[in-house]
């Protein structure tokens, strides 16, 4: 059943924007897969007129998370003052850019350092402006966003497309005492006695659908216990509305989906630096088998392994990988394999996550390495 698919990979489905999916999903969605997401996952299904939403709340807080089109802390806090802004205006309404800054001002002064004098600040509201757009938040009339990373005063007229109002999750109860994601992962949790086995069911099914791994470390983990107990019918539920299998280890579970049911961000996917950590897992996976490296690794020994790899893979791979400055190969890689959480960092460097034993890369066998002159 493809339909859960659509909503687990789009944010929302815009009946505007995506009419075909839109009345697919809505056709297939029942009674039988609304009670699936409320007692499993523990989310909520919303259907209007406009748009269908899945509120995909994770258990976890991780960097993968966040928007792809964001750099600072600041575009966040812009971002929420342009929702409380939209909050005040009606789906259509009009307004220009400058009462827009002005109200931001008002909103955040007090909170963060704000000047929109300075271009940081100015290139970051435009970001802000540009996915706002993306997410059919807003609509522009006349103007440029653009153009205001250069000219403080220039002035755009957007309009309140209403979608807004759809945009945040509301929550049940009370979070205005939160103050970090740690506070919104033990929301869930605070539950009485009796209702806690209900928090640690959404957990399990959170971290197995949003994230490539589920990983615990001691063997009293609740969640481990639960996913453990409850195998097949965590299989069951899944495959009901997904093509895939679950695979269950001694301290991590993933759940595959099939080649021919993929959607979303893949990994390995057709991409130069995907294609090198695929081929890494293999090497590292080998070095581990004959244990010829550990499973903690110093932040400079495992830098050390990337550039050496690379050297040794370097005809097989693509000239973006090849020119790339030790420093920024490094730091790409490493970013990769933490949002696919294959490794974890630690204090003293990395740790290799089980994730790396299940995808792996080769190449073919009449490959020759550049050590041997080819």
């Amino acid at each position: 059943m493809d339909e859960f698919a659509i909503l687990l990979e789009k944010f929302w489905i815009l009946r505007e924007e995506d009419n075909a999916d839109f009345f697919k999903v809505k056709r297939t969605v029942n009674k039988q897969m609304k009670e699936f997401v409320n007692q499993f996952p523990g989310w909520k299904l919303i259907i209007t007129n406009e748009l269908i939403k899945l509120e995909k709340i994770p258990a976890e807080a991780h960097p993968f998370m966040g928007s792809q089109d964001f750099k600072e802390v600041n575009d966040y806090c812009f971002l929420c003052a342009l929702l409380l802004f939209l909050d005040d205006k009606a789906g259509g309404d009009k307004f220009l850019l400058s009462e827009l800054i002005a109200r931001i001002e008002v909103l955040l002064s007090d909170k963060i350092d704000i000047d929109f004098t300075r271009f940081t600040d100015r290139k970051s509201l435009v970001r802000v402006l540009k996915f706002a757009e993306s997410m059919r938040l807003l609509k522009i009339w006349e103007g440029s966003p653009e153009r205001l990373e250069y000219d403080r005063n220039q002035e755009i007229l957007y309009e309140n497309t209403g979608l807004s109002d759809y945009f945040s999750v509301n929550f049940d109860t009370d979070i205005s005492d939160h103050t970090s994601s740690h506070d919104f992962e033990n929301h869930e949790s605070a539950y009485s006695d009796g209702e806690k086995g209900f928090s640690r069911t959404n957990r399990v099914y959170r971290r197995l659908l949003l994230q490539p791994a589920m990983y615990w470390s001691s063997r009293d983990d609740s969640d481990s216990i639960y996913l453990k107990n409850q195998r097949a019918s965590v299989a069951g539920h899944l495959e009901t509305y997904l093509n895939g299998r679950l695979d269950v280890h001694n301290g991590a579970a993933f759940y595959m989906l099939h080649e021919d049911s993929v959607f979303g961000r893949v990994h390995p996917a057709e991409n130069s630096v995907s294609g090198f950590t695929a081929l890494l897992c293999g090497a590292l996976r080998e070095e581990l088998h004959t244990q010829k490296t550990e499973t903690h690794i110093s932040f400079e020994v495992f830098r050390q392994k990337l550039l050496q790899y690379r050297a040794i893979w370097s005809n097989g791979l693509s000239k973006l990988l090849r020119e790339m400055s030790d420093e920024k190969f490094t730091d790409t890689i490493e970013a990769y394999m933490l949002d696919w959480m294959l490794i974890e960092r630690t204090a003293a460097g990395y740790t290799l996550c089980d994730g790396i034993f299940k995808t792996i890369g080769v190449f073919p066998s009449d490959y020759l390495n550049s050590e041997e002159g080819t």
